[in-house]
């Protein structure tokens, strides 16, 4: 049978083969000898830790995911391994990229043996919370190797991700499709300043977003095209220490991961943000539910989890100990648990750097339903209604379910309410409205932490807060909370801030940098 095997796969193949599993087998500390051919090569693989996982990874070129493993795994036990490569030649030499993949994918070495998943940040056309995070956690860490999934194919390569303070390279280093994909994104905030722009966004929507899927999916497969001889790197895992810092960009990811944590091929540490989809479900796209849940797998069998707030590391433990209940074996493995706030995403203001508007307001934060527009704009409408001068600006993204928001927002602008949602906005201009405002608002009916708290305090803007945690546990004399729905009382502290204009904040030290949240996440500390 092997025989007939190593006959039916192309030489290139074989060749391929030959050399993941050389590569594999050198990684684990074995010395294969020179004189084995590729099907023995893969035999000894399967006898090493996880090697079906490594077999896998040998004789494709690509990291399997639970569904491929699973498979595998079975046919090895019911037909053995040299039946198994026959059934998976078979099929993957059916479909022209992973019949190239067998042939061409070649493995190596990372730079440094701790990897940071950043593919989500690295193709994104906009700058959420969690970008940001992504961007503080990884700009200027040594000893660590950012990376990004090419697609859907199991194939992970050595990537930088640029600050969007170098958005011209950031673009010219991701190709035409994905710039055109950012100036696409660009154009919803200008569609948004009239009912009818909003009208025909709305309409354009569904159009958008497969322009956009199609604008990525041809730009990964760009990536993975090669010519002649060339060969297609793929990262070996073996030996390293994993660290996802952001929700995965597709189910495909979720899956490799899973596999990858079921059977601990590799320790996998994640930021955790929050449980709002599980806790607040209606204030969640209800496309992305699922989604959610399917990710929140890999939080409870990753090896450590790093919360961003007293409340959400209480909310792990407690959902990993009733997923603990489920099986022995989960309630075995090591688990470590830690957290950390984060420091503000913007540079801290110097002295005297900005001299503050008399009556300007900011709320930070995309148009969604759990976000509490609807608050702040009665508010501003009450206060614009007893006479009191107000230049109200909403700092985000369109987000989604939000044509009740954008439609109140135009009607008081219509009525002459000096109020604008500034979407797709740089750091810079943030820094400056915010560090111009007189006070900023969060007061969403959910929140991981509040990250844009720590901006405003860190420019010395006053803050006015909703009364949920954690937005009522930050210690600030600059800070008040208002409760959620009571409009009459967000009126109240705003006429208060409005009454007594400042010209210039006191800026709140910053107890947190991103260089406390590197250590530790990469530091020699590092409990993972």
């Amino acid at each position: 049978m092997r025989l007939k095997v190593r006959d039916r796969l192309p030489d290139d193949w074989q060749e391929s083969i030959t050399a993941r599993a050389r590569f594999i087998l050198e990684n684990s500390g074995q010395k294969p000898n020179a004189d084995l051919n590729w099907h023995d090569l893969v035999e000894e693989i399967s006898s090493i830790n996880n090697g079906f996982f490594f077999a896998w990874l040998a004789l494709t070129g690509c990291y399997p995911n639970k569904f491929e493993y699973q498979d595998f795994s079975r046919q090895v036990t019911l037909y053995g391994l040299p039946k198994t490569i026959q059934n998976i030649s078979n099929v993957r030499s059916k479909s022209l990229e992973t019949a190239r993949h067998m042939a061409t994918v070649q493995l190596v070495s990372p730079k440094f043996n701790h990897l940071v998943d950043v593919t989500q940040t690295y193709f994104a056309p906009y700058l959420t919370g969690i970008q940001r995070v992504v961007f503080g956690v990884t700009e200027g860490a040594e000893s660590i190797s950012t990376f990004i999934w090419l697609g859907d194919t199991g194939i992970i390569q050595e990537k930088e991700i640029q600050s969007p303070e170098a958005s011209k390279e950031m673009s010219s280093a991701l190709g035409w499709r994905i710039r055109l994909v950012h100036y696409l994104h660009s154009l919803a905030p200008k569609l948004d300043k009239t009912q009818i722009g909003s009208r025909l966004r709305i309409f354009l929507l569904p159009l958008a977003r497969s322009m956009k899927r199609l604008l990525i999916s041809r730009e990964i497969s760009n990536q993975v095209s090669i010519e002649g001889d060339q060969k297609l790197t793929n990262l070996l895992i073996f030996n390293t220490k994993i660290t996802i810092p952001e929700i995965p960009a597709s189910l495909r990811h979720i899956y490799s991961y899973e596999c990858i944590m079921e059977n601990e091929v590799a320790p996998v540490q994640v930021i955790l943000y929050d449980f709002i989809p599980f806790f607040h479900a209606w204030t969640v796209n209800e496309g992305y539910r699922g989604f959610f849940s399917s990710y929140v797998r890999l939080v409870l069998l990753s090896t450590r989890i790093v919360s961003i707030s007293s409340l959400v590391q209480e909310q792990a433990k407690l959902i990993t100990q009733a997923f603990n209940l489920e099986r022995f074996d989960w309630a075995l493995r090591k688990k470590n648990f830690d957290y950390l706030a984060l420091p503000s995403g913007l540079r801290p203001a110097n002295s005297a750097e900005f001299q503050k508007q008399d009556n300007l307001v900011v709320m930070a934060g995309s148009l969604e339903p759990r976000k509490n527009h609807l608050q702040f704009l009665s508010a501003i409408q009450l206060l614009v209604n007893e006479g009191t001068q107000v230049k109200a600006r909403i700092l985000g993204s369109a987000g989604w379910e939000n044509e009740h928001i954008l439609d109140k927002i135009h009607l008081m602008q219509q009525s002459g309410v000096d109020i604008q949602r500034i979407g797709n906005i740089s750091d810079a201009e943030m820094r400056q409205l915010i560090a111009e405002a007189q006070v900023l608002l969060q007061i969403s009916e959910a929140e991981g932490f509040g990250l844009p708290i720590a901006e405003a305090l860190a420019l010395g803007t006053k803050v006015i807060v909703s009364n949920i945690r954690p937005l009522n546990e930050w210690k600030d004399g600059r800070l008040s909370v208002v409760e959620l729905g009571d409009i009459e009382q967000l009126k109240v502290e705003l006429l208060k801030v409005l009454n007594n204009p400042e010209k210039e904040g006191p800026i709140s030290a910053q107890d947190v940098s991103w260089n406390d949240w590197q250590q530790l996440l990469f530091g020699e500390e590092s409990t993972f």
